[in-house]
């Protein structure tokens, strides 16, 4: 899918106190480029998201919600497609539930799942999925065996 999404309006770059880190915008993807994902950030300003810190299929003149990572000191601004980690682990402690209970309480996935399965499944990192697992585990929800993980009875 190409639009004719046009970001010449659009700034490059912001002013400091504009933005505070972590804090939730709505984007859209404007183009795919070596370094990443090109946005438009409230329709107002552009950013980039590092073509590292993409776990999923975007397109295109999509629109989201994102989180300003950080504003660099030449203006220029970071998004992640995550919110921070701590509660991006939060949210993933609840897909990691969902995914046990439409199986039956049991999966194949564990901290030695491959980082591309994870991101297949989940749409996350495999450091955030191990943290993830971790945090339940912890909680007593669920148990890490050589065969997967399972929900605690």
């Amino acid at each position: 899918m190409s639009n004719n999404f046009n970001y010449e309006h659009l700034d490059e770059t912001v002013e400091e106190g504009v933005f505070s880190p972590w804090q939730e915008v709505d984007i859209e993807i404007c183009c795919f480029t070596d370094l990443g994902i090109k946005v438009a950030i409230n329709d107002e300003y552009i950013g980039l998201v590092y073509e590292n810190q993409v776990y999923g299929y975007y397109e295109e003149g999509q629109r989201l919600k994102a989180y300003i990572k950080c504003v660099r000191e030449d203006g220029r601004i970071d998004v992640s497609l995550q919110p921070s980690q701590g509660r991006h682990v939060y949210q993933t402690t609840d897909k990691i539930l969902e995914h046990l209970k439409s199986r039956g309480g049991r999966s194949d996935f564990n901290d030695k799942s491959s980082p591309e399965d994870i991101v297949d499944t989940f749409q996350i990192s495999k450091k955030v999925f191990k943290q993830a697992i971790g945090k339940l585990y912890k909680q007593r929800k669920i148990k890490i065996t050589d065969q997967g993980i399972e929900l605690v009875r």
